[in-house]
């Protein structure tokens, strides 16, 4: 697999791992000891917390019927060991498949062992939040 696809399926094995609540494998993309996310929902530097936040938002969705996000418009540039990947988010509800919303994420990876693994990950909702708070 080359760069771009190996990216572009880190991507949509995230969104994946997250719609399934497989936490274990969803830590796993990221790099050891780097796990920096940055949302209105939260924003973590370490993978402890965030896997804890992420499986509350996880059960949040649950009670709403559950999610699919789809990876849309992906644009990846790769500099020798690093990457930096763009794209939307389309998040829709999985019992229903009802529209949930889209976002803007921006990601960043790092080429360890001969593996891209995330290192950051900012994503920003297009809508207005203020409803959800």
């Amino acid at each position: 697999m080359d760069n771009y696809q190996e990216i572009i399926n880190l991507e949509s094995r995230a969104e994946m791992t997250f719609d399934n609540g497989s936490f274990d494998e969803h830590l796993a993309l990221w790099a050891e000891n780097e796990c920096k996310f940055e949302s209105p929902f939260g924003s973590f530097d370490e993978a402890s917390s965030y896997i804890e936040w992420l499986k509350g938002f996880y059960e949040m969705t649950q009670k709403m019927g559950g999610t699919r996000h789809l990876v849309l418009n992906p644009v990846v540039e790769i500099n020798n060991d690093t990457a930096e990947f763009t794209g939307y988010l389309y998040i829709i509800n999985k019992s229903d498949g009802s529209f949930m919303g889209t976002s803007v994420m921006r990601d960043k990876f790092q080429l360890i062992d001969s593996r891209w693994k995330f290192v950051y990950r900012s994503v920003s909702p297009d809508q207005d939040l203020s409803s959800l708070t």
